[in-house]
């Protein structure tokens, strides 16, 4: 089982934070580091800061030697396939080969009316990501591209600079529908199915999937499988209360269910609850459907400590 961190990059994260959040991640093991692609906070926190994702990305690229890394995942709405596929390699030759592009359909649509970025109904938008792909795949390949479709046109596009990684940069797709599945089936060298998802809610995408692969003739084992969720860590119940405190003061809403309450209610949502054992069985239990990689959803961007006890206590059980 390979082990990463997901943080928020939209609720609060500074250079100083994302330096030593990156810094502990290399020096403790976890093979990777992920930080989501949002313009604004989504919890209501107008004044909460963030740090955009592409220059947050290249500075990864230069603090870290060992990990992987990458968004999970790049709406499609938010930039043009082009100019995705160009910052994807820049980074990818800056870190040595290192990176992977994840990619998505988008979905929340206030962020979009908020930035006047056009949010197309949800089939345009999975029809988009489909060709988006290609656009981006036909630029990291040699020689001038030609592509046509009905949303985005090459007509000898070159991209440089190309990607270290051959044949290409790993391309994870993230999401759980059915035509976003199909989108999954035909291009992702890894499939992302995020939000805390249980273990039955990735078995029943997981047939989805599959029958999708069959319908155009791909063997599933090809794609690999990931689950990103959160992850609330503690030796005791007092710990793990102070640390769904700390959940509350990122997510405002959460603060209607008293704290000592609110671990249990998040485990019933599907995140990852309990002492490091726990911890271990419920990524366990993943593994059992098919998940080769859990990247850890961490919103406490101050706790390094989590960081320490996910990496000493539950990482050496999982190898």
């Amino acid at each position: 089982m390979r082990v990463g961190i997901m943080i928020e990059g939209q609720e609060g994260l500074t250079w100083d934070r994302w330096r030593r959040i990156a810094e502990t991640a290399e020096r403790q093991g976890f093979e990777s580091l992920w930080r989501s692609d949002h313009l604004f906070s989504l919890f209501g926190v107008t004044d909460r800061p963030g740090l955009d994702t592409w220059p947050s990305l290249t500075a990864l690229a230069l603090l870290t030697r060992r990990i992987r890394f990458g968004p999970l995942v790049c709406p499609i709405t938010f930039r043009h396939p082009s100019m995705l596929a160009r910052e994807a390699a820049t980074v990818d030759v800056l870190s040595g080969g290192r990176l992977e592009l994840g990619v998505g359909a988008g979905w929340h649509d206030r962020e979009h009316q908020a930035f006047g970025i056009p949010y197309p109904p949800v089939g345009e938008r999975i029809r988009r990501l489909d060709e988006a792909i290609r656009v981006i795949r036909a630029l990291w390949d040699d020689g001038p591209a030609q592509f046509e479709g009905a949303f985005y046109r090459l007509e000898g596009g070159v991209g440089w600079p190309k990607p270290v990684q051959r044949p290409r940069i790993p391309l994870i797709v993230g999401g759980k529908g059915p035509r976003l599945l199909t989108v999954v089936a035909t291009y992702a060298d890894e499939w992302n199915c995020g939000g805390s998802q249980t273990p039955a809610g990735v078995r029943s995408r997981t047939e989805i999937l599959e029958a999708a692969c069959r319908k155009i003739g791909r063997d599933p084992t090809t794609i690999r499988r990931s689950w990103m969720g959160a992850i609330l860590i503690g030796d005791s119940g007092a710990a793990l209360e102070r640390r769904a405190r700390k959940i509350q003061e990122y997510i405002p809403a959460r603060a209607a269910t008293p704290a000592a309450k609110l671990p249990e209610v998040l485990r019933g949502e599907g995140w990852l609850v309990g002492s490091p054992e726990e911890i271990v069985a419920q990524v366990g239990a993943l593994s059992a459907e098919g998940i080769g990689r859990v990247m850890l959803q961490m919103f406490d961007q101050e706790d390094l400590d989590a960081l320490h006890q996910i990496a000493e206590q539950v990482m050496p059980r999982l190898t």
